[in-house]
């Protein structure tokens, strides 16, 4: 009797994880032109924030580095 409910959970979640991974294969290959359309702007824009990042960093940097710079001539 255990076995059989132990094999039966196990096919459950077997079944669960094939469904799972075939439906997102399947979206992927022949899924919908809007959903394929929305995951190219979702990396587009990560791609804008993450550079924005990069140059707001780059500018607080250079920032600091001016009032190093204009402390230091200033004493």
């Amino acid at each position: 009797m255990k076995i059989d409910l132990l094999s039966f959970f196990f096919g459950v979640v077997l079944s669960l994880a094939i469904v799972i991974i075939a439906e997102n294969l399947y979206g992927k290959i022949f899924g919908n032109k809007k959903l394929r359309q929305l995951s190219r702007e979702v990396k587009r824009l990560k791609a804008i924030v993450q550079k924005k990042d990069e140059l707001i960093k780059k500018s607080l940097k250079t920032m600091q580095e001016k009032e190093a710079k204009n402390e230091g001539t200033d004493r």
